[in-house]
């Protein structure tokens, strides 16, 4: 981390009661962390060649793989990693450590860096950090890990921690003592590769509190998704704060929390053509490229994930096929302008009402769905599948660990292989989806949804 030089200090009290109102921290207690701060020392005086590390050259952080300047480019996932590198990527993360070493060796394979994470129990579980069982079974299994694949060619770096609560209060110290535990030993056993946590977007409490209470994190990692259209003014106003180097870690155009939502409070996702032109204009409008404490990006989801629904964050479909997000990101990476190969496509309807209309159903009732393919598009050798589900997002707040696409309702849609087909409503209440999803002959898919509720 890079802390206020004691120099600074009385060139920045200007800006301190400033601070002060825009964090909601009393002057006082700034004025006394700005002096801490001050005095603590980051630097080191190994003279260790490092194969991975981050330095600040002309007032510009970069890093070093190698003793080569590296800008991350890629994606959060597991998979693909061949197509990864074929799209312009370099990078891919992941937390699955029971996988760890098949992806690391696939990645090294395919000239692909990886990001190992280590999770842990965020800061507000106090119960287990004062299990002190439980924190050295975590400290001893994660310090095999390091020892295990520090030597791989393939890692880039490691991250403690995913969007862990940093928590302010008396009661704290116990997970800020088991954090700075590891993360020493993470240095100790492997001094060639830096470390990082994630935060949510930009909170100043996570920041303030990294920089009083943890020692000697390397950078910070941002996951951030419509908020990446506000990351420099954001992070402009942060930086009496912190004004060190950051990676941003997961990105993509509007979380399923972000959007726009039905009256029962269901998402409502775009079309993946029209996400395609999202995820194409965050990278090349919104990504703070120019930043110079910007390291790379990494976007979220290089895969098929089930996540508020199973083509919200899917850049592949779950069969594989790609959509036309993988020819954007193609393009984001290797600054290049390509005529498409997906499917292209404008909208689904059901009885030509749209999700915004809240659309709402009777049990057992016959509709109509129907397909809007874009102007440009011809209907020649496309393939179509129709799906009704259950909806998933009701639980998300609740639970976090239902990752499984829910099943597909059976025996409700009149021909599933056509553009526009007939369907009845599942008999019981509740709030459902109608999906598309339409095959091209050259590998690639495009996908649509519409949610609606059935009401007795």
């Amino acid at each position: 981390m890079i802390f206020l030089k004691r120099e600074n200090i009385f060139g920045d009290l200007a800006g301190l009661f400033r601070l002060a109102r825009y964090t909601g921290i009393q002057a006082g207690l700034l004025c006394s962390l700005l002096i801490l701060f001050s005095c603590k020392d980051n630097s080191t005086q190994t003279g260790h060649k490092k194969k991975v590390e981050i330095k600040k050259e002309n007032g510009v952080y970069r890093i070093y793989k190698n003793g080569v300047p590296f800008i991350v480019k890629g994606a959060s996932g597991h998979e693909k990693i061949s197509e990864l590198a074929a799209c312009g990527g370099n990078t891919i993360s992941n937390w699955d450590t029971a996988a760890l070493e098949n992806i690391l060796n696939e990645a090294q394979q395919n000239n692909i860096s990886v990001i190992a994470g280590l999770d842990i129990p965020s800061g507000n579980i106090s119960q287990f950090y004062e299990d002190e069982k439980k924190v050295e079974e975590l400290f001893k299994a994660y310090q095999s890990i390091v020892k295990r694949f520090k030597n791989h060619p393939a890692l880039l770096a490691w991250a403690l921690g995913n969007e862990l609560i940093m928590p302010f209060g008396y009661n704290t110290s116990k997970f800020y003592k088991t954090f700075n535990r590891l993360l020493d030993m993470m240095h100790a056993e492997d001094p060639d590769h830096p470390v990082t946590t994630t935060i949510i977007n930009f909170q100043k409490g996570s920041i303030l509190n990294i920089n009083w209470k943890i020692r000697n994190l390397d950078f910070i990692s941002i996951n951030t998704y419509n908020q990446l259209k506000q990351i420099n003014s954001k992070l402009s106003k942060l930086r009496l704060l912190w004004d060190g180097p950051y990676l941003v870690t997961e990105w993509s155009p509007n979380g399923g929390w972000e959007s726009e939502n039905t009256v029962w409070q269901a998402p409502i996702e775009n079309t993946s053509t029209k996400k395609a032109e999202e995820y194409y204009q965050f990278y090349k409008e919104y990504m703070p490229k120019n930043d110079p404490r910007f390291l790379g990006s990494l976007v979220f989801y290089w895969g098929s994930r089930q996540e508020y629904t199973h083509t919200w964050y899917s850049v592949f479909n779950e069969d594989g096929a790609a959509t036309e997000i993988k020819e954007a990101l193609t393009d984001g990476w290797k600054d290049t302008v390509t005529n498409h190969q997906a499917v292209k496509i404008q909208y689904m309807l059901i009885d030509n009402h749209g999700a915004r209309d809240n659309i709402i159903l009777s049990p057992g009732s016959r509709h109509q769905a129907s397909l809007l393919l874009d102007e440009k598009q011809s209907p020649d050798s496309l393939r179509y599948s129709w799906e009704i589900l259950k909806e998933d997002w009701l639980f998300w707040g609740r639970t976090w660990n239902n990752f499984k696409k829910p099943a597909v309702l059976k025996g409700l849609i009149a021909d599933s292989a056509v553009q526009n087909t007939s369907f009845i409503c599942p008999a019981k209440e509740g709030a459902y989806r109608m999906y598309i999803t339409v095959y091209n002959s050259k590998g690639f898919c495009a996908t649509a949804n519409t949610p609606f509720y059935v009401v007795k």
